[in-house]
């Protein structure tokens, strides 16, 4: 079979899903049908089942450019690709859960229900359950074609929506969106727009209207929730998930109609925004080795530690901090397509730095624990031909590959410079609201003298030429669930943790995502690291001269009497550190030698050093 006629077979498939909507459930608040199906149909859906499904991306259904993914707030502001979005996960998520390209089958690839997807079955003496590869080397890579097969189905439920419509104007509008059409990012770091918060407000709201040609349609919000259709219990296997009917955020209850809270999961991603800031720049800015940013296995930090931080606090108890789980919730696919633009922008800046050969402590589907991986490795389930070959690192490491591109790599006149200045727009010192939209020429321009940078900034502006972190460890699998550190720099609250983001002595938090029934007993006694950077509130402090100075001594004094942190639980019960095993924190502390430019980042000089251990819950 060509690849041509690949293409013909998998849009044929989501041609097919359409059969299963009834006609008016554009209209409709739900959507589903009662579920009967006919004869024909049931047969259709068996025969395509056996079928090879290849992730080819959206542009191979379309002009074959490779159009940039948007920020999701960026997209909204243009309404008939904002609306075909809509209407399009909404087809998405309405497939019939048989189909194994419906939004059910497709999230579960990640984790739950771990059963053998597309024909790639379960490895010998691989005892992982889902396909995804956390702790791993191959973490960031094997999200891309898992991303770009969401972004593929997505984009052709949105033509087939289309396709269904009366000709006219509004038509005519969603036909030209479709070209350009991509999954949008959420990012989490940067500076949002003014009066707006961190959390999208489009992915809050319970319904949104959509333009059609008769007039308009107000349905349940696809990025709100997905409503599984139906709980099949027996996949998820223990409660609360066997309860959940939709996915939660930071859930009322545990009962199967609790609410999701996203009042309190955008109130501490407002809080957490600046430590998300300043972690991503200085990511971004002083990383330059693969191994190191690609997994939390290594001491300091990482893009699947900030990867997890987003998960725990948005998950709350929810579907996305449970690792099994999270693939469910809508915003998992915005999310993870910002931690692939966070990559992509590092692989830029870091050219000679990809993914070398290790051994993966961690089981998959598809491999054993203590699997050797390397860039050629296959990124099992996604096939790249119908030949039966998988994806593999060295394949997906120019996403251009795929389709697809980001707002930070249009008009690059001056190549790695104005990438550089873009991340200081964003992330650095002095960042401003981009939402990357970026077209204008890079400046290189001095940057606000240390006496200017008298505030908190989300980064730090390294004035006193030295950088201080709060590292953070623990066993990945050690404690029953997902866990989360709070670090305050003065009185750290007892109790209440739904309001502790907001106590003034707030400094920034970290996950380490996992999941309920996972213990050392079953996984191997490896620790997750994590940072919260501690720069940007010593140079405020530093600023106020409540801090002496920025040395060694005077610094380990004043943190002795006035750093502190407590841990809680992916449903924020708050948990001793004695009872998470492996738990410790360091502060440790580099020179730094600031930026002139903003076309320059910091560079680090000399060694990292240990300041101060501890296992409790202060220094």
């Amino acid at each position: 079979m060509s690849p041509i006629t690949t293409v013909t077979t998998v849009a044929k498939h989501i041609l097919f899903t359409s059969l299963l909507i009834s006609p008016s459930s554009l209209a409709s608040p739900v959507g589903f049908t009662d579920g009967s199906v006919s004869d024909e149909a049931l047969r259709t859906l068996e025969e395509r089942q056996q079928s090879v499904i290849v992730t080819l991306g959206a542009a191979n259904f379309g002009d074959n450019n490779a159009h940039p993914r948007l920020e999701v707030r960026e997209l909204e502001r243009n309404t008939d690709q904002w609306n075909l979005f809509l209407l399009g996960l909404r087809r998405f998520q309405n497939t019939d859960q048989r189909d194994k390209l419906s939004y059910y089958q497709i999230s579960g690839i990640h984790g739950r229900p771990y059963v053998t997807w597309d024909g790639v079955g379960q490895g010998q003496g691989a005892s992982g359950g889902g396909y995804c590869p956390h702790g791993s080397n191959l973490f960031t890579t094997w999200h891309r074609p898992y991303l770009a097969l969401f972004e593929q189905i997505l984009y052709l439920n949105a033509r087939q929506v289309i396709s269904e419509l009366d000709d006219g104007d509004v038509k005519d509008g969603y036909e030209t969106a479709l070209t350009t059409l991509r999954l949008p990012y959420w990012d989490w770091a940067a500076v949002p727009p003014d009066g707006e918060g961190s959390f999208p407000l489009s992915a809050q709201r319970r319904t949104v209207t959509v333009a059609l040609p008769n007039g308009t349609a107000t349905f349940d919000n696809p990025l709100l929730t997905y409503r599984f259709h139906p709980l099949v219990r027996e996949d998820f296997a223990s409660a609360p998930w066997t309860t959940y009917t939709q996915t939660v955020r930071n859930p009322s209850s545990s009962s199967g109609n609790a609410a999701s809270r996203n009042d309190l999961v955008a109130m501490d991603l407002d809080d957490n925004r600046r430590n998300m800031q300043s972690r991503v720049y200085d990511m971004l800015s002083l990383e330059h080795d693969f191994t190191s940013i690609s997994n939390y296995l290594q001491p300091g930090d990482s893009f699947e530690s900030l990867h997890d931080t987003i998960h725990n606090t948005v998950g709350g108890g929810g579907h996305m901090s449970e690792i099994a789980m999270a693939a469910f919730d809508p915003i998992f696919w915005l999310h993870h397509a910002n931690v692939d633009r966070l990559f992509a922008i590092w692989e830029a800046l870091n050219p000679n730095s990809y993914v070398r050969g290790m051994e993966n402590t961690f089981a998959t589907w598809t491999y054993p624990g203590g699997s050797f991986a390397d860039a050629n490795t296959a990124l099992t389930p996604f096939r790249k031909d119908d030949q039966g070959n998988f994806w593999s690192s060295s394949d997906v490491r120019w996403i251009t590959t795929l389709g697809y591109t980001y707002p930070e790599f249009n008009d690059l006149t001056d190549g790695a410079a104005t990438l550089v200045s873009r991340v200081n727009s964003l992330y650095g010192p002095r960042a401003t609201s981009q939402l990357g939209n970026f077209k204008a020429r890079a400046v290189s321009v001095p940057l606000h003298t240390r006496e200017d940078n008298k505030g908190v900034a989300g980064a730090a502006a390294f004035s006193y030429n030295r950088k201080y972190d709060l590292n953070i460890k623990a066993r990945k699998f050690g404690f029953d669930g997902s866990i989360t550190v709070y670090v305050f720099l003065g009185d750290a609250p007892s109790s209440g943790s739904d309001t502790w983001a907001k106590e003034p002595s707030f400094l920034g938090m970290a996950g380490i995502l996992s999941q309920k029934g996972s213990s050392d007993k079953q996984q191997p006694n490896v620790d997750a690291h994590c940072v919260v950077p501690l720069t940007a509130a010593l140079e405020s402090k530093a600023h106020s001269k409540e801090l002496s100075s920025f040395k060694e001594k005077d610094v380990e004094e004043y943190l002795k009497k006035n750093l502190k942190w407590r841990v809680i639980s992916a449903n924020g019960d708050q948990v001793s550190t004695k009872d998470v095993p492996g738990f410790q924190v360091s502060v440790a502390w580099q020179d730094i030698q600031p930026s002139n430019s903003t076309t320059e980042f910091p560079k680090l000089k000399g060694d990292y050093k240990t300041l101060k251990n501890s296992t409790g819950e202060n220094l």
